[in-house]
């Protein structure tokens, strides 16, 4: 389903693309079900674009839930069997209403 409002002016797309094929995603304000279909278009873009890797900077975020994390978990599981990989940097909030052991930090 495609958005029907204007996403939020802080997900802009920062794109670091580096001689191996990666991208970074910084968005910031809150993760949560409101803004869940702009973080999945946007994932899925970038799937579709060729990346080996997609990070989503999350240092910015003020609010976390387990409705805006379901995009990263379901592109993450895509982007897998594809042979791509998808990571969270910077992810120090409490997710509301999920569990530890279920999104694909980096080390």
């Amino acid at each position: 389903m495609a958005p029907t409002a204007t996403p939020p002016n802080a997900w802009a797309l920062h794109s670091v693309t580096q001689p191996d094929n990666v991208v970074e995603l910084r968005p910031s304000g809150s993760l949560d079900a409101s803004t869940a279909c702009f973080l999945h278009a946007r994932l899925d873009a970038l799937v579709r674009s060729g990346y080996d890797e997609i990070i989503v900077n999350c240092r910015h975020l003020q609010h976390i839930d387990a409705a805006g994390v379901a995009p990263i978990r379901h592109i993450a599981e895509i982007f897998d069997q594809l042979g791509g990989r998808l990571t969270l940097l910077g992810l120090d909030l409490p997710i509301d209403g999920l569990g530890e052991g279920v999104l694909p930090f980096a080390a």
